[in-house]
């Protein structure tokens, strides 16, 4: 078993100072008091009971598994959810899914290792089946990985309503929906509120698909074709921001003048909504809303756990939206 001395040696403090921090006394920063309490319990010292409490509080951490490698988006709502765990006691360790099953049951096998407390999951894969502890605490953003997992969610199938209705107003008559969406349109909520709204008003629609996950895939060159094929277009609902920038680069090359031509709604966070130029009309979610009741909602579940009560419930949280008209209507 280990003693005061091997962990004063291995974190490079002195003897007196790891026993002084192993029994809450004195100032030292997070860093020394972590690598501690890590190395402590690493090695088997027994680290006195009412200590062990403390020795947890340095470990509340949250894992956030999240294709944020190359996604505005992502970004964005990573960052108010290490904001809002914050604000509850707890850090974020951030896992960059890319779409990868095989990573992504890596990252969950590291995690549970790490002692991670709970997960929140906010990625797609063409297989949910992944390798989840029902022992280990996880909500998912987005997309419902299993019914018996809790999942906060946009009101998606609204957005879809809103936009058709939306450009209904405007006079558009031949419609277009272009989605990078990994599960396909036909699990896409927006994709369906858009095209029933539209049925119900005796509007054509067309959609395409740009396959996020095909990397080689050139993205431009799907929306061009898209707009080729549908001249008389006046009006589209694209499911993402970034996808939406896309477009409106695609517009400039080829003539198409917005929103004169063509008028185009996007989803997304308003966070993103001045990055473009023009500004686009968007479905905004509150992303903000959305980081909260995900970290709540896992920490909910970790600390009824934690004192050992059952049978918590599942639920499904879903968040307004709203219509912000901006440049491109």
């Amino acid at each position: 078993m280990a003693t005061i001395q091997d962990i004063a040696d291995e974190v490079g403090i002195s003897k007196a100072a790891v026993s002084r921090i192993l029994n809450r006394k004195g100032k030292f920063n997070d860093s020394t008091k972590e690598k501690v309490f890590r190395v402590a319990k690493e090695w088997g010292y027994s680290i006195p009971g009412e200590n062990q409490i403390l020795d947890e509080k340095f470990f509340k951490t949250i894992g956030a598994v999240f294709p944020t490698g190359h996604i505005a988006y992502y970004s964005v709502l990573v960052s108010l959810l290490e904001q809002a765990a914050y604000s509850f006691g707890y850090s974020l360790m951030i896992c960059s899914s890319l779409y990868d099953k095989e990573k992504e049951e890596l990252f969950f096998e590291e995690l549970r290792e790490k002692r991670i407390s709970g997960i929140i999951y906010g990625s797609f894969t063409n297989d949910a089946n992944l390798p989840i502890d029902e022992n280990l605490p996880i909500v998912t953003i987005g997309h419902q990985l299993s019914e018996s997992i809790p999942v906060i969610k946009s009101d998606n199938h609204l957005a879809g309503v809103i936009a058709a209705k939306h450009l209904i107003m405007k006079n558009c008559k031949n419609l277009l929906y272009i989605s990078a969406y990994q599960v396909g349109e036909y699990n896409d909520d927006r994709y369906k509120g858009f095209a029933e709204e539209l049925e119900k008003n005796d509007k054509k629609l067309r959609s395409y698909f740009t396959g996020i996950n095909e990397r080689n895939k050139d993205v431009p060159s799907v929306i061009t074709q898209m707009f080729i094929e549908n001249p008389e277009a006046d009006g589209i609902f694209v499911e993402s921001y970034t996808l939406a920038i896309q477009c409106l680069k695609v517009c400039k090359s080829l003539g198409i003048s917005v929103p004169e031509d063509l008028k185009i709604v996007t989803y997304g966070s308003q966070i993103l909504s001045s990055y473009s130029f023009p500004e686009i009309t968007m479905i905004s979610e509150n992303t903000n809303q959305i980081a909260h009741e995900a970290v709540s909602s896992l920490i909910d579940i970790i600390e009824k756990e934690s004192n050992e009560t059952s049978d918590i419930p599942n639920k499904q949280i879903i968040i307004p939206v709203a219509l912000i008209e901006k440049q491109t209507t």
